[in-house]
């Protein structure tokens, strides 16, 4: 079972895995609930948009990505762990492990969906 931690979350479960209608892409059978997302597939699947780093042969098919490229491997953006000697490339990567390693942290469930059993 699904279980969000935040009414936003449930809300955007929701929205996305139960929406009555979805964007059906018609080239192929390609089903994204979010307007976005199927930009994006679109630019970076059908119209070849491309991303080229100009410090190296890098090439990122999203925007988001190419930056992370830069601040990871030429910027040396770097989030080390204040309780140990882990360093991540990513904040998210940086708060998952603290979570798994340091706080034993287990969400509690507050928001269960009613509509699936997605975990």
């Amino acid at each position: 079972d699904y279980a969000a931690t935040e009414l936003g979350e449930l809300r955007k479960h929701k929205e996305n895995k139960h929406k009555a209608v979805q964007n059906l892409y018609d080239q192929y059978d390609y089903i994204q609930t979010q307007t976005e997302c199927l930009k994006r597939h679109k630019e970076s699947k059908h119209e070849g948009v491309r991303y080229p780093c100009d410090q190296c042969d890098y090439v990122a098919t999203q925007n988001e990505h190419l930056k992370r490229h830069r601040d990871n491997k030429h910027e040396g953006v770097q989030y080390p762990c204040n309780q140990c000697d882990y360093t991540a490339t990513q904040p998210d990567s940086l708060k998952k492990h603290k979570e798994k390693k340091h706080e034993n942290v287990k969400l509690k469930v507050k928001h269960p969906c009613d509509k699936c059993d997605y975990a």
